[in-house]
């Protein structure tokens, strides 16, 4: 993904990062149905390991399997 972004420096290191308005706002737009960026990168990772994930178990299956009711 490019986001397009002017990145500043400051003595060789990266400071800043400017963006186009539309992506910009896109991103304020996605963040803001979450509390807190770790909220959003929570998010993040369970769609990714669901997207890994080929197998799937019913909470009954997994109870059985480990002896709980």
């Amino acid at each position: 993904m490019n986001l397009h972004a002017q990145i500043i420096k400051e003595n060789g290191e990266a400071k800043f990062a400017v963006l186009p308005i539309e992506i910009y706002d896109a991103l304020r737009t996605v963040l803001s149905e979450f509390d807190s960026f770790e909220d959003f990168s929570d998010c993040l990772m369970a769609m990714n390991t669901k997207a890994e994930t080929k197998t799937w178990h019913s909470l009954d299956d997994v109870k059985l399997q480990l002896q709980i009711e």
